[in-house]
C-alpha cells in the first residue's frame, strides 16, 4: 500500500523502513508485512503476530506501540515529515549498528534503502543520506559530532553495498 511506504519512527524514537510488502528495522531485522484488509495488516516478529491499523497517517499496534512518519507527532518536532533537514533527537538511521563491521541490512536501513537496489538506486541514496549529514552543511553546524559520525555511517553504507 502506497500509504505505508517509507521511513517511520516507533513509539521508542527508533527508524524502521517500509519499503514495499517488507518492514526493516534499525537493527537490521527484516520481516514481511501482511494485508489483512483495508488500511490493516499484520508481521510476525520474535515469534509474536502484530496487527496493525492505518489511520490519520499514523500505524497502531495490536501492543500499544505508534509509528508516526519522520519527525511527525514526536515531541518538538514537525507536523508533518521534512525529510531533508534531521530534527534535533532524530533516531540515526543506524543507531543500533554495533561499531565495526555492519550487515548488509543494516547498510540498507542506514540509506533508506529495501530489498536489492540497483547503482542507480544505491548512488541517489547515498547522495541523499550524505548531503544531509555532511558535517559542513550549516543545518548541521550545533551538532558537528553528530553529523560526522552519521556521515561516516552513510559513506562505511554505501562503501558495504557498493561491493
Amino acid at each position: 500500500k502506497a500509504e505505508l511506504q517509507g521511513r517511520w519512527f516507533r513509539g521508542s524514537g527508533a527508524a524502521t523502513l517500509i519499503s514495499g510488502d517488507m518492514v526493516t528495522f534499525s537493527n537490521g531485522a527484516s520481516v514481511k508485512l501482511i494485508p489483512l484488509g483495508p488500511d490493516k495488516f499484520g508481521m510476525a516478529f520474535d515469534g509474536r503476530t502484530y496487527h496493525g491499523h492505518l489511520l490519520n497517517g499514523k500505524i497502531t499496534w495490536n501492543d500499544g506501540d505508534v509509528w508516526s512518519r519522520t519527525g511527525a507527532g514526536r515531541p518538538g518536532g514537525p507536523t508533518r515529515p521534512q525529510a531533508s533537514r534531521p530534527q534535533q533527537g532524530e533516531a540515526p538511521p543506524a543507531a543500533s549498528m554495533a561499531k565495526g563491521r555492519m550487515s548488509r541490512a543494516q547498510a540498507l536501513v542506514c540509506l533508506e534503502l529495501a530489498g536489492n537496489p540497483c547503482e542507480e538506486e544505491l548512488r541517489k541514496a547515498y547522495k541523499k543520506a550524505a548531503l544531509r549529514w555532511h558535517p559542513d552543511r550549516r543545518q548541521n553546524h550545533d551538532r558537528a559530532d553528530e553529523a560526522k559520525e552519521r556521515f561516516q555511517e552513510v559513506r562505511a553504507a554505501f562503501e558495504y553495498l557498493q561491493g
